[in-house]
């Protein structure tokens, strides 16, 4: 897939969960951001218009998206149309990566699914899979001996840090091809003896701004110093209570988290 040289710092969909699809690119332009990610939930907001919406709201923001989320493995070995719609929406968009989490049962189901998404998104596009500990996936080694199954060109893995703490995995070496992007934030380590829901519940409120919690700086420093893609999914109870308008949350965001600050 043709991509730009320099990698993106980007505002991750989940920073903004109140905001509707096509406003992602607007918050993440008024805060300072070049990049976005981008919801496709065709079961709730993704409508017959949202295509047109949001092709104008990037050509408005020249905003690049990040990603596009997310596909959730489930059923049987085949993808479904709301799978392949997210799909179609990312090469549609010129997203760079679609997000896929299984919740399959089934794990060669769930590889032959993950191949059918992959087939269909050629060289236009990376099918990467988050893992996570509320997933069938549940670890980079798992995740890693899942890609090796698919065994297609446009497979990938995202690694988010969080999940990656949880996981009790070490960051893996990011200059290979197979972790196309990363979703970077701080957290803090008691997450790492959770779960169930209580680790969906940290996962999803209780991250922080880059810096400011018990993630490793090093590993900080060896994500911001690489060459890879960033997503900063900054889901935050906290910064959504005290900043309830997405824009201007968008701009804490982007002013507490600075590629810099770790180079």
């Amino acid at each position: 897939m043709a991509r730009d040289t320099e990698p993106l710092w980007a505002l991750a969909a989940g920073c903004v969960p109140d905001a509707m699809p096509w406003d992602i690119p607007r918050i993440a332009q008024k805060a300072g951001f070049l990049s976005s990610g981008m919801w496709v939930e065709p079961e709730t907001t993704w409508d017959s218009g949202a295509l047109s919406r949001t092709r104008s709201s990037l050509a408005e923001t020249g905003i690049s998206l990040v990603d596009v989320e997310v596909v959730w493995l489930e059923g049987d070995g085949q993808a479904s149309d709301n799978h392949k719609l997210v799909v179609d929406v990312g090469l549609e968009l010129g997203a760079r990566n679609v997000l896929v989490v299984s919740r399959h049962e089934d794990l060669a189901a769930s590889i032959d699914q993950f191949r059918d998404l992959c087939e269909r998104a050629g060289d236009g596009i990376r099918i990467c899979l988050e893992f996570g500990e509320f997933t069938s996936i549940k670890n980079l080694d798992a995740a890693q001996a899942f890609v090796e199954s698919v065994d297609h060109p446009a497979a990938g893995i995202l690694i988010d840090l969080m999940h990656l703490n949880r996981a009790g995995n070490p960051l893996p070496n990011l200059e290979s091809s197979l972790f196309p992007y990363i979703q970077a934030c701080d957290f803090f380590q008691d997450s790492g003896e959770m779960t169930g829901m209580d680790y969906i519940v940290a996962a999803v409120d209780g991250r922080a701004c880059l810096g400011e919690g018990e993630a490793r700086r090093k590993d900080l420093e060896k994500i911001c110093q690489s060459g890879k893609d960033v997503s900063l999914e900054i889901r935050s109870k906290d910064l959504r209570d005290r900043f309830p308008d997405p824009y201007l949350r968008g701009k804490e965001i982007f002013k507490r988290c600075t590629r810099d600050d770790f180079r």
